[in-house]
């Protein structure tokens, strides 16, 4: 042997490396030997192939499984508690809540059964039923905001301009009579029907801001900004009634005939308010009412021709016809 070949050999031998005793391994074995490891490695990768995609399906059935089994027993619990819950409702005596649909889904989701709410179907439900809640928009509701918007802004105007020298306490009694005579069968049924009734008459008018030319100053700053929210929070009826139901008012520094007609309900700022009479208070008022007249035609030796009375109106056109309000512009 050469030494070349010698030299080859020992460093074959003398080679320690994983991949050196696996070749040294190998070329030990006969040709018998390598044919059947050659084999095994090839049945072992076929299987681990195999099981790479065969355990997700076998997985997905037995899922599927479960989730069948689960669904028919929650239908069955669900079949149940809507027959409780038809029962109970076909009982005469039952409440009229129980009739509703949300409460129906509830039902179904807590199964009469607490623990229940935390599951998936009850979770479901109770999502259904919420987001089932919550869904209000229309398209007519724009309209109807549209509508809004426009008598609050009419509310706003009559407290700027009538009363925006007033505390909160007074603009907002200000805004109340307005939206009591709203309410009232008397009156228009707006806000901006009431503000500007009788505005396009020469005389008439029922806010005084509304024909003296007042409005020809454009409303603006804080005042009118302060009007604005105070007009919304009267509109959707926020505020605690403060004036009794008052459907006039005047100033402190005049006393107009016509209040004798109508019952005094309250002071605030320096305005007085009155609400129309009730009942058997019409005569006591009408009664007090001519004697003011009485002696107001005796002080002044004559008819005052500003003198109104207060009769129980014929129609609504005639009441809205007259003017029974005197009001102060604001500074």
């Amino acid at each position: 042997m050469s030494l070349r070949t010698r030299q080859q050999s020992s460093q074959f031998i003398a080679n320690t490396s994983l991949r050196a005793r696996a070749r040294r391994w190998w070329l030990a074995k006969s040709d018998a030997e390598q044919r059947s490891a050659i084999s095994r490695a090839a049945m072992v990768c076929a299987c681990a192939f195999g099981l790479t995609f065969a355990l997700p399906t076998i997985s997905s059935a037995n899922t599927q499984k479960e989730a069948e089994a689960d669904f028919r027993e929650q239908t069955l619990r669900f079949a149940q508690a809507k027959d409780a819950g038809d029962a109970v409702r076909a009982d005469p005596a039952a409440p009229a809540v129980m009739q509703h649909e949300w409460l129906r889904n509830v039902e179904y989701s807590l199964e009469r059964d607490p623990d229940s709410a935390t599951n998936r179907y009850g979770a479901l439900e109770r999502d259904a039923a919420v987001l089932a809640g919550m869904k209000s928009f229309e398209p007519a509701h724009l309209k109807r905001a549209e509508e809004m918007s426009t008598q609050m802004k009419c509310l706003a105007e009559a407290v700027y301009y009538e009363a925006r020298s007033e505390s909160t306490q007074g603009q907002i009694a200000v805004a109340e009579v307005i939206m009591n005579r709203v309410r009232d069968h008397r009156y228009p049924n707006s806000a901006c029907g009431v503000v500007y009734q009788g505005a396009t008459r020469t005389t008439g008018c029922q806010f005084t801001f509304t024909c003296d030319g007042a409005m020809a100053r454009t409303p603006r700053g804080s005042r009118w900004e302060a009007a604005k929210s105070i007009a919304a929070h009267v509109y959707l009826d926020l505020d605690e009634p403060r004036t009794g139901g008052a459907t006039h008012y005047h100033a402190t520094y005049v006393n107009p005939v016509w209040n004798s007609g109508l019952i005094r309900t309250s002071r605030i700022g320096t305005h007085i308010f009155y609400r129309f009479p009730r009942g058997a208070e019409w005569a006591s008022a009408k009664a007090a009412e001519r004697a003011r007249i009485a002696m107001a035609r005796t002080e002044e030796g004559g008819a005052d021709a500003t003198i109104m009375t207060i009769d129980t109106p014929t129609t609504t056109q005639d009441l809205n016809a007259q003017s029974l309000n005197v009001l102060s512009p604001a500074p």
